[in-house]
């Protein structure tokens, strides 16, 4: 069943940020209560694709009333093609890792679904991971499997940290001590699985690991977020922050980079390379603090020298019937052509796979203007003469 269970400062989903800046969780700790359109997808995808992974192997749930696929599909008010394609794809990848755990230990493998862990470094903390298959194979192999519906890429091993993703990795770590006595866990695999942009990944790596990625990550993080001085360390994870737009660390960093008095002509390559990403950092915070400032104002707040208005304003009709008869008496017809169904609506109706086969080769794409991004950007390369 979908996790009922929420933590408020340690939540797992959030240790990507809480493990680097201690004061993340103490500014987002009522923000981890809200669900957000897209996490309330996530959440019903994650329960259509237990009850697929539940009817291809048989799991029993002995926690709740168990549901069909059918039963399931009936509760999911968010219900879509792409949701079930997604279930799907998770249950195919559960499915396929179990068959072959099976294969090469020679015995059939121990599974869990949708399983609470309780965190022991706060009362509090506490996540649900998504799935998980223990295996004789290598000696005792746990692995950690976790769906993702969104579209920004998530990897299982964390290259700008060099750690593995910090989410399984918690995970990893209380599902293994849950277990340890049970079975021989040698090995730790994580996997992602990402139907929407087609990215599925693993880490693997030894319970030793394991062990030092909690020692030497985890209980420095939490003692620091507990102590007397939690500290602000930016990063990634800030356009997800309440806190966001006065925040004093991103302040300072973006003060650094405007009070620079060399000219830019005066500049060298080499100096221009290591102000490029403290500029994005900047120009990030500058945008986090309109839209905070834009925020309060639009809650009743009023900043001195600045008001609402309207970006712009369009004119729509009202009554369509009363216009259409109105063109009609002065001899003007009403309907213009017919248009086709928008790219997005044409891949919900037919799905991915038939889009792909029908649509796609009738299609041309339009390039944005160039931008200068970071390399770990997810978007291909582009060259500036495909812009001559």
């Amino acid at each position: 069943m979908p996790p009922s269970k929420h933590s408020r400062l340690f939540s797992p989903s959030k240790a990507s940020a809480w493990l680097f800046c201690s004061l993340y969780p103490w500014v987002n700790k009522d923000a981890a209560f809200e669900e957000t359109p897209q996490a309330r997808f996530g959440t019903q995808a994650h329960a259509l694709g237990e009850a697929l992974i539940r009817k291809a192997l048989g799991i029993r749930d002995y926690d709740s009333e168990e549901k069909s696929v059918e039963e399931a599909i009936k509760g999911l008010d968010m219900y879509d093609q792409s949701m079930q394609e997604a279930a799907e794809a998770y249950c195919r990848e559960f499915v396929g890792r179990y068959e072959s755990e099976k294969r090469y230990s020679g015995k059939e493998p121990f599974a869990v679904l949708e399983q609470t862990l309780d965190m022991d470094f706060d009362e509090t903390a506490c996540g649900t991971l998504d799935g998980a298959i223990i295996s004789e194979s290598d000696g005792g192999t746990a692995t950690i499997i976790d769906l993702k519906t969104g579209r920004v890429p998530v990897m299982a091993y964390d290259e700008e940290h060099g750690l593995p993703n910090e989410q399984l990795g918690i995970y990893a770590i209380y599902f293994a001590r849950m277990y340890r006595d049970l079975y021989p866990i040698k090995r730790i695999r994580l996997v992602i699985v990402q139907p929407g942009i087609n990215n599925t990944n693993q880490h693997e790596m030894t319970i030793e690991e394991l062990d030092r990625f909690e020692k030497e990550v985890v209980e420095p993080a939490v003692a620091m977020i507990k102590g007397e001085k939690p500290a602000a360390v930016t990063g990634k994870y800030c356009k997800y922050c309440a806190n966001a737009g006065k925040c004093p660390k991103r302040l300072e960093e973006s003060l650094g980079i405007i009070s620079n008095e060399k000219p830019l002509a005066e500049m060298t390559d080499e100096e221009i390379e290591e102000m490029l990403p403290k500029a994005d950092k900047a120009a990030a915070f500058i945008a986090d603090l309109k839209s905070y400032a834009l925020k309060k104002a639009m809650d009743g707040h009023r900043w001195k020298g600045y008001k609402l208005v309207h970006s712009k304003v369009t004119r729509k009709v009202a009554d369509e019937e009363a216009v259409a008869e109105a063109l009609k008496a002065e001899g003007i017809e009403p309907y213009g052509e017919r248009s086709l169904i928008g790219i997005t609506e044409m891949t919900k109706r037919l799905g991915k796979q038939k889009f792909n086969a029908l649509v796609s080769p009738h299609l041309t794409i339009q390039r944005g203007s160039l931008q200068l991004v970071e390399q770990s950007d997810p978007r291909e390369e582009a060259s500036p003469e495909e812009e001559a």
